[in-house]
């Protein structure tokens, strides 16, 4: 929580995602040190600068936030301050606290920063042991009722099928299969693509998720599948972090870093796991560990 237009949103989002799957919740607020960085140079400003009465201040409005949660959904979330890099923190707390999704705003990044370094949502996403959802500040609507489930040829494309069932089904919402095929995969074998897309339809059916189906064949598969959201008007975007780097956001995969970066729904991003994978619904519930 960071207190922005985004975070607000995520904060609205998480708490409602908390009391639909009976999970508990946690309020993260990373103070980082390079805010303060400047002192270093302005030895007078270093004691205008009081960190612990801005910690006291953030405590105060993380605790404000939980109360309202509290009053709400009955929920009595766990208030958690930490120092440092936020997305290192990130992945602490999600360590030391055995997380299972993370919810949090983002603001993108363009041009330079987009290329070289990349959001910190972006880079979260990136590293991060769970799956995250991100928030852009057009994405007003609580809950998700119509999410899109792109598949292409990469390995660990269907892992993402069972976090789509889950979610569909604690939100009632209908599922939207986008499959994604380069327009350069001259050498792909589309008879094999169809029979994975059948297995996804498959498995939906057998979680009585309600769902359509749709090719798509592109140069950049990632506006493809924004441009699909929008015709269809979703809500949510399931996308796995597989090809991406895990040092420090330079040089990421195309794909999920301009759809975190730049779409305009939310969008669920999942780390693939290693080894065989087979359609078994995951408890996305507090307690459970299906990402280690």
């Amino acid at each position: 929580m960071d207190f922005s237009d985004t975070g607000q949103l995520a904060f609205e989002q998480g708490s409602f995602m908390a009391s639909l799957f009976k999970a508990d919740l946690y309020l993260l607020h990373v103070i980082e040190l390079t805010e303060f960085v400047y002192t270093v140079y302005d030895p007078e400003a270093l004691v205008a600068v009081d960190t612990d009465e801005v910690e006291k201040n953030i405590r105060r409005s993380l605790e404000e936030q939980a109360e309202k949660i509290k009053t709400r959904y009955g929920i009595q979330p766990t208030c958690i301050i930490s120092r440092g890099r936020v997305v290192s923190q990130i992945c602490e707390v999600v360590r030391e606290n055995n997380i299972d999704v993370v919810v949090m705003g983002t603001h993108g990044a363009k041009g330079f920063e987009e290329y070289f370094i990349g959001s910190n949502a972006h880079k979260a996403t990136s590293v991060s042991p769970c799956p995250i959802i991100t928030f852009q500040s057009s994405s007003e609507r609580i809950g998700f009722k119509n999410i899109i489930l792109p598949i292409d040829n990469s390995l660990h494309s269907r892992q993402k099928v069972d976090y789509a069932i889950e979610m569909a089904a604690h939100y009632g919402a209908f599922v939207n299969i986008l499959g994604l095929i380069e327009e350069e995969d001259e050498e792909m074998d589309k008879n094999k693509f169809m029979i994975k897309i059948e297995a996804v339809e498959k498995a939906l059916k057998k979680a009585k998720i309600k769902y359509s189906q749709k090719i798509v064949q592109g140069k950049n598969l990632a506006v493809e599948t924004m441009q699909y959201a929008d015709e269809v008007r979703g809500d949510l975007i399931i996308i796995m972090t597989d090809h991406e780097s895990q040092l420090t956001g330079m040089f990421l995969g195309a794909f999920a870093k301009q759809i975190i970066n730049h779409s305009r729904i939310p969008v669920m991003s999942i780390k693939p796991i290693e080894g065989n994978w087979h359609f078994e619904t995951l408890d996305l519930s507090a307690g459970s560990t299906p990402f280690e």
